[in-house]
């Protein structure tokens, strides 16, 4: 006991003395909730806009409150009948449970049992580590941590000190310019280690508190972490308000944002997690503002947490799921804040520290350095518009518009497409094909759909498309001629060097999807696409593994990338392939959980279903590869808020029924069922506020026939119309606020769906 004695001070509280502490608040998990055992590996995390506890499921964290990094390895220990040393509480980590908006630890011993709850409030940077113990004999739980205080990367304080608030029971961490202060304390801290003034302790920081059986009966034991004493004080003040405010939050996020449910129930609930993973990326600071950043991992020693910066072309991406499970305002923020960081002739931002109020972010090399998202920026503006049908925010943002296409304009190569020299990185940052490359599939496509976008935004403004209808017919017509019929594949990339790097690659999904280009070949590329040499069980290769230069493991030249498998599942819904579509989105679903409960990891092995090592494992525009793929590809919801219209395309397997709710298309809300069998589809929808003119165009088997269709119990007719992939039907309807359709046709039985459910470790099938 002399080694504890020497590194701590009694300060107050005698033992056993009830302190200032909350009752016994309800922590029970709020629905919906993944309970699990702990993996002590696994990644866990509790989110808000302001702040972020990063850790793992053994109870061990990190603390961030925008933009500074508070404390690391903060960890819990306990005493037990008089014991010399605690034992960490990691060690008996036995279960969790994960919600939306806050996730538990149950800490279990044959004595006593601790649940340890993490939440980042709703509003203010405060985070809040909350504590239920069970024990029929007294307890000392001691804290400790290594402090930090750290503004994110690439940012930096001076002069950092801590102290200890007799008063307050807390730890104050400052810096040198006394412009930050983090707090870190208990009521029931009651002793705790040395600190000396103006300076950080050079070691871990320890504090202890002493919990009774009463004490642990009647109340919540809170530890929190805040901006300031002032915070501090309130959030002790409003523990429970906290809790209620962070629960009824993502309650009400449920309640108005789509549902969907398929007789894929891992679907169902990749889906759901996919929208709440994407929802806590909304990451708020003073210096900065408000906006979508990439995704979120512990930083260890480092000032890295994953990608929790602000990137243009990923919440761009992101933006098109946001839109599709209805979160308008949200979308249109994210839009605007990037707006607000385009360059003057026009770029948009590729990334942006969170500490960029701390430093001149224009001296570093890292802000406009990628080539896609000026084009991406083009085209989710579209998205947003025309499913919003904002036409204020086109008002707003139109001139904003006009630069952006007049940048990527000047970034052209003679043929028409977007260089990548000069307009910067697409599909390439590092590996074989680092600086080679002088355009690329994955640049073309998003430039090909930002062309189509554009032309539409300007219809809708009343403004004049300019030139970009030829530019599109022109890129059109260059990105055509870079099909490769023996492979039947669109080249990856012209290099540098004037040849041609004809290997597949799932970066051909977004010109596949949205490019215009020949229809026939996009079929036969589109079908290429479950080629066993691109293909595993949990999603696509960047990179075929005949390809010249594939690597499974390496970043750029052979790993899996939810998203951009993302894109090949949008590519194969929009030319007919829905058998690969849904194989690939049954995959991505398969992923969800797979290194943290709830989320989608940012990238994996092409051989293993195992993600790789430096793999962030809360990656947004990973969870948006299921969502919109979902909702825009299989489910082919396509509204049009400016016309009052609403495409459904389903290309449903022919024993699938889908419910869905809260589809929103401007003022409207959609809710339905598709129900497919053999030789039928019907489909129910009910709109809520505008009606809508719906068009229908459910798929069936390749060769299939129409017999009859009717809509709202009035014959209507029908024609089968064949594609390279099955057969649709379509039938439309004036402005109506239901629909009940029945289309029947003759057609074959479709083959048995077997759909792979990949466990960690499983190799992929053979590509030889």
């Amino acid at each position: 006991m002399r080694t504890v004695v020497a590194l701590l001070f009694f300060c107050g509280g005698a033992f056993g003395q009830v302190p200032d502490l909350p009752g016994r608040l309800n922590l029970s998990p709020p629905e919906p909730v993944i309970r699990k055992p702990v993996q002590p590996s696994h990644y866990l995390d509790a989110i808000g806009p302001k702040g972020a506890i990063l850790g793992a499921e053994d109870g061990t964290f990190e603390a961030w409150l925008n933009p500074i990094k508070v404390a690391r390895d903060f960890r819990l220990s306990v005493y037990f009948d008089g014991a010399l040393e605690p034992v960490d509480l990691a060690e008996m980590a036995e279960t969790v449970a994960v919600s939306p908006g806050r996730v538990t630890i149950t800490h279990s011993h044959a004595a006593f049992t601790v649940r340890q709850t993490w939440l980042a409030a709703i509003d203010d940077p405060v985070l809040l580590v909350l504590l239920e113990i069970d024990t029929n004999r007294p307890l000392r739980l001691r804290a400790s941590f290594i402090p930090e205080m750290k503004p994110m990367w690439p940012a930096s304080f001076g002069g950092q000190s801590s102290s200890f608030d007799e008063k307050e029971k807390a730890f104050i961490l400052g810096e040198g310019l006394r412009q930050h202060t983090s707090v870190i304390g208990s009521p029931l801290f009651s002793t705790h280690s040395e600190q000396i003034g103006h300076q950080l302790p050079g070691r871990r920081v320890l504090a202890e508190m002493e919990v009774t059986p009463e004490i642990a009966r009647r109340h919540t034991i809170p530890i929190v972490i805040a901006s300031s004493r002032e915070q501090y004080r309130r959030a002790l003040d409003n523990l429970a308000q906290m809790v209620a405010q962070r629960d009824a939050y993502y309650q009400e996020f449920a309640a108005r944002t789509l549902r969907v449910r398929t007789p894929d129930t891992a679907l169902n609930d990749a889906v759901r997690w996919a929208t709440y993973a994407i929802d806590k990326g909304w990451a708020c600071n003073e210096g900065v503002g408000c906006g979508l950043v990439a995704g979120y991992a512990r930083s260890g020693e480092s000032e890295r947490p994953g990608f929790a910066w602000y990137f243009g072309g990923d919440a761009l991406m992101n933006s098109w799921s946001v839109v599709d499970y209805g979160d308008f305002e949200r979308a249109r923020k994210a839009l605007e804040f990037l707006r607000g960081h385009q360059r003057a002739d026009g770029k948009l931002e590729h990334e942006l520290t969170q500490s960029a109020a701390l430093l001149d972010w224009s001296k570093y090399p890292y802000g406009y350095y990628h080539g896609d998202t000026t084009p991406l920026y083009i085209y989710s503006a579209w998205r947003y518009v025309v499913r919003s049908g904002d036409l204020e925010f086109l008002r707003a943002s139109w001139a904003s518009l006009e630069k952006a296409y007049t940048y990527c304009v000047s970034a052209l190569d003679d043929d028409g497409l977007l260089s990548n020299r000069k307009a910067g990185a697409g599909a390439v940052e590092t590996g074989a094909l680092s600086g080679r490359v002088a355009n690329d599939i994955y640049l073309q496509g998003v430039w090909l759909a930002a062309l189509d976008a554009y032309i539409r935004l300007a219809d809708a403004a009343g403004k004049p498309p300019t030139d970009a209808a030829e530019r599109r017919g022109r890129a059109r017509a260059a990105l055509n001629r870079w099909w490769v019929e023996s492979k039947a594949t669109y080249a990856f990339a012209r290099l540098t060097d004037g040849s041609v790097y004809t290997a597949q690659s799932a970066w051909q999904g977004i010109a596949l999807a949205f490019g215009g280009l020949d229809p026939e070949r996009t079929a036969k590329a589109a079908a290429h696409l479950n080629r066993p040499e691109l293909t595993t069980d949990w999603g696509a290769r960047l990179f075929a593994t005949d390809s010249p230069n594939y690597d499974p493991l390496s970043y750029n030249d052979g790993s899996v990338w939810p998203f951009v498998t993302g894109f090949a599942i949008l590519a194969e819904y929009a030319n007919h392939q829905a058998a690969g579509g849904l194989r690939h989105l049954h995959g991505m679903a398969a992923l969800t959980g797979l290194n943290a409960a709830g989320y989608i990891p940012e990238y994996l092995s092409g051989e293993r279903l195992q993600s790789l090592p430096h793999a962030v494992p809360h990656q947004l525009f990973s969870s948006s590869a299921v969502v919109n793929p979902l909702v825009s590809g299989m489910i082919g919801l396509d509204g049009d808020a400016i016309h009052r219209m609403l495409v459904v395309r389903p290309h449903l397997p022919q024993t699938w029924s889908v419910q869905i709710e809260n589809y929103r298309v401007g003022k409207s809300v959609v809710a339905g069922e598709i129900r497919r069998s053999r030789g039928e589809a019907r489909i129910t929808l009910t709109i809520s506020g505008d009606p809508l003119a719906v068009t229908l165009s459910p798929a069936f088997e390749a060769g299939a026939t129409a017999i009859s269709a009717e809509v709202n119990g009035a014959t209507v007719p029908a024609a089968a119309e064949a594609t390279p992939g099955d057969t649709h039907v379509t039938l439309r309807t004036g402005a109506v606020r239901k629909v009940e359709a029945i289309i029947r046709v003759k057609e074959s039985a479709a083959p048995p769906l077997v759909l792979a459910a990949p466990l960690p470790g499983d190799a992929a099938p053979p590509h030889h």
